[in-house]
């Protein structure tokens, strides 16, 4: 076996449209915690790769192949080659983004095909200015559950930030304990999978 295949694989799937923005700034905090304990990382910012809404075929289950022609499928592979999962949706509108329900309906074809998600543990994050976190990571955690054939580790990390910053960057890189909720969420996924 290579030292690539025993090392762990964590990959952040960001439901954001900022690049920049206090989600992705949160995850890549985690990523790079988790980077430094010694696991192989990939982060998915989902307003980059077209991702289209399910449109609830009812043959789903009798299709080889999903028959939408977008990257979903290239970003659930990723996903699904996965010892660790991170997901981060900032709250718009009392809930997760559209990107990331869009993220989660896609996987129905999963679903429908027996296939599961191999994710050892599980990392949640949700970023709102007022209110709607308990809603978004409920959102999440019910999608890891569906996903998942036994009960997977699963952690969890709600941060209150509002927007961005005069740099265009999102408030929680001026949020030592924001971030340092981001590393400890990364720490709890870093132990859960074997490392330090």
């Amino acid at each position: 076996m290579s030292d690539q295949a025993e090392t762990p694989l964590v990959v952040a799937v960001v439901g954001s449209p900022r690049p920049h923005g206090n989600s992705s700034l949160l995850a890549d905090a985690a990523l790079a915690e988790l980077e430094r304990r010694g696991a192989r990382v990939r982060k998915v910012m989902l307003a980059e790769p077209i991702v289209g809404p399910c449109v609830g075929h009812d043959e789903c289950g009798r299709f080889k192949v999903c028959p939408q022609r977008d990257d979903a499928v290239a970003v659930l592979d990723l996903v699904y080659e996965a010892d660790g999962l991170l997901l981060a949706s900032p709250v718009y509108y009392e809930n997760v983004t559209a990107q990331m329900k869009a993220f989660m309906d896609r996987n129905v074809f999963r679903y429908a095909h027996d296939q599961w998600l191999p994710a050892r543990a599980v990392g949640l994050l949700a970023v709102t200015a007022e209110t709607g976190l308990d809603d978004a990571l409920d959102a999440m955690r019910r999608y890891v559950a569906l996903s998942t054939v036994t009960e997977v580790p699963t952690f969890t990390c709600g941060v209150y930030a509002d927007g961005l910053g005069p740099d265009g960057a999102g408030v929680v890189a001026q949020q030592p304990d924001s971030l340092a909720a981001a590393r400890t969420l990364a720490a709890d996924l870093a132990a859960a999978l074997g490392l330090r």
